[in-house]
């Protein structure tokens, strides 16, 4: 078949519109979980972990921690975000403190101390 100009400009069309949901629609489309930014800093004694939470309010936010997990969810409506942390030294659960400032939660996670080593006689 010949290639004409309007089956050229068809397939052009074709081709930037496919172009076009991957680089622009496809990020929008990711779960919130994916796309909201998260830093995680590693301290001496803490681990601080700041999350984007994008529309969320913090009624609608659910933090979860365990000595080596964090874990933040939020439900609004059919809207769902999850964000998981591991953590490779375990964490002092009692201590985890949170703030809420311009939709970033700051969570500082106190590391547990290492038992000191008894020196030996």
């Amino acid at each position: 078949m010949p290639r004409t100009l309007p089956t050229i400009a068809a397939a052009f069309e074709r081709d930037f519109e496919e172009l076009f949901d991957q680089l622009l629609i496809g990020p929008w489309r990711r779960p919130a979980s994916e796309s909201e930014p998260a830093m995680v800093l590693e301290l001496r004694n803490a681990y601080e972990v700041r999350l984007c939470t994008g529309a969320f309010k913090p009624s609608e936010v659910e933090v979860v921690v365990s000595e080596r997990q964090l874990a933040v969810r939020a439900k609004q409506g059919i809207s769902f975000w999850e964000r998981l942390v591991d953590f490779s030294t375990p964490v002092q659960t009692e201590r985890v403190t949170a703030r809420w400032a311009d939709r970033i939660l700051t969570v500082v996670l106190p590391k547990k101390n290492k038992r000191p080593r008894t020196a030996r006689k």
